[in-house]
């Protein structure tokens, strides 16, 4: 049986079935107006955190790669909150409840903003240019025409709508279309390995408000909705989730919005300048000759070192001239400081309690093939992604040298997340 795996995103997709069923019950047990008060204050209540998260999570990465994404996703889930809190006060203060509101300009400015920002993301990662994924999309189109069509005859032939009421009713339908489109191009770029776990927090989050905006469509032409239907829940579900992923994305200090990995030869690696806190070094090499010429800047830079290699720390040593760094043995063989390729628990101990020392660390790993070849690949990225939120924990620093030869595109996309990539 598949485990859930033990990171923040683990912990973020085992919440989603949980929120979601713990909403819908919640409004089980109401009437429809305490569901009506608690959909009028849930929604604002879980809004603006999600959007002061947004704004911390940029500032905390501004200096990371595409810093500008950030800033989109502060205007987008700030609209969203203006419009939850304008609706609010609609309903509960002013008593009123328009077809079409300052609310709805909020929400709709907000979702073309998003649509930008999704299409921008999704170019850059490539998913554009797979044959496989144009197809999926033509089929999604297919089945989401007709609901299309549906909506926008309905809402023509409805002499009770405004023609405000009927752009608004219409621009949402596109919208929503639009947007779980581009989802489905994010989510397949996540699962290739060509984006960090923000988009994938917000990819799931918007996908329910979607469908939430769908279904209510559907229910309100059909003159079926109600207060705590499956809209609701998908409403209030969507701003839990996002403010729950973008926490554990702070408690994690990830690079929250980069498309993709930084890449520069190793003669661009300046020790003060570019050997910074919370980053991941991945180094493609047949032997790991760079690796250790960014260890020793790093070392002379005044970092405390340790290393993890499949060469045996009587050479490692005389060669580098250590005499006080730590150095561990990735090996099958028994001994003092010795680990087991296959022991990738002994292999987090070790590294997490030096890395837990402080930001003036940097810490070596020669042997994530010998970890592969010992397991399989998933053990070894699941190691690997370990050691990379200590990092991202604790202000140290990791370099990885990694044989990309025997590696899938895949594989290597998934090696990358996440880090500084040395050419």
């Amino acid at each position: 049986m598949a485990s859930i795996p033990k990171s923040n995103l683990g912990r973020y997709l085992l919440a989603v079935p949980i929120v979601m069923v713990v909403t819908f019950v919640s409004f089980l047990f109401m009437d429809e107006d305490t569901g009506s008060l608690m959909a009028d204050i849930a929604n604002p209540g879980f809004a603006l955190p999600a959007a002061l998260l947004a704004f911390t999570l940029y500032w905390v990465t501004r200096k990371t790669p595409s810093p500008e994404l950030g800033i989109g996703l502060v205007v987008v889930f700030f609209l969203f909150a203006l419009g939850e809190l304008t609706w609010s006060l609609y309903v509960e203060v002013m008593g009123e409840d328009p077809s079409a509101s300052l609310a709805d300009l909020f929400w709709l400015v907000g979702y073309c903003v998003l649509v930008v920002l999704l299409f921008r993301v999704t170019r850059a990662s490539g998913a554009l240019q797979s044959k496989s994924m144009i197809l999926v999309e033509l089929a999604f189109w297919i089945i989401v025409s007709p609901i299309l069509v549906y909506v926008l005859l309905t809402s023509l032939g409805s002499s009770d709508l405004t023609t405000l009421e009927v752009l608004t009713w219409n621009m949402y339908t596109i919208l929503d279309a639009v947007i779980l489109s581009l989802l489905i191009f994010l989510l397949w770029s996540f699962r290739e390995g060509l984006l960090e776990d923000c988009w994938t927090i917000v990819a799931v989050a918007m996908i329910f408000m979607t469908v939430g905006d769908l279904l209510f469509t559907v229910y309100d032409a059909a003159g079926s909705y109600r207060i705590g239907s499956l809209p609701d829940v998908f409403y209030i579900g969507s701003y839990v989730l996002l403010t729950l992923g973008f926490g554990l994305l702070l408690v994690s200090r990830s690079r929250a919005t980069a498309v993709a990995p930084v890449r520069m030869s190793i003669d661009e690696v300046d020790e003060r300048r570019m050997l910074v806190p919370r980053t991941t070094y991945v180094i493609w090499a047949s032997d790991s000759r760079k690796a250790y010429e960014l260890m020793v800047k790093g070392l002379t830079a005044g970092l405390e070192g340790l290393i993890v290699s499949t060469k045996q720390p009587t050479s490692i040593r005389p060669t580098l001239g250590l005499k006080h760094t730590e150095v561990y043995w990735l090996t099958t063989s028994s001994g003092d400081n010795v680990i087991h390729p296959a022991n990738t628990e002994a292999l987090a101990e070790k590294v997490t309690r030096f890395m837990q020392k402080g930001p003036k660390t940097i810490a070596l790993l020669d042997g994530f093939d010998a970890i592969k070849d010992h397991g399989d690949f998933k053990k070894a990225l699941i190691a690997l992604d370990g050691l990379k939120d200590v990092v991202a924990a604790t202000g140290s620093r990791l370099v990885v040298s990694v044989d990309k030869r025997t590696l899938s595109g895949k594989e290597i996309s998934l090696i990358e997340k996440c880090s500084v990539v040395i050419q």
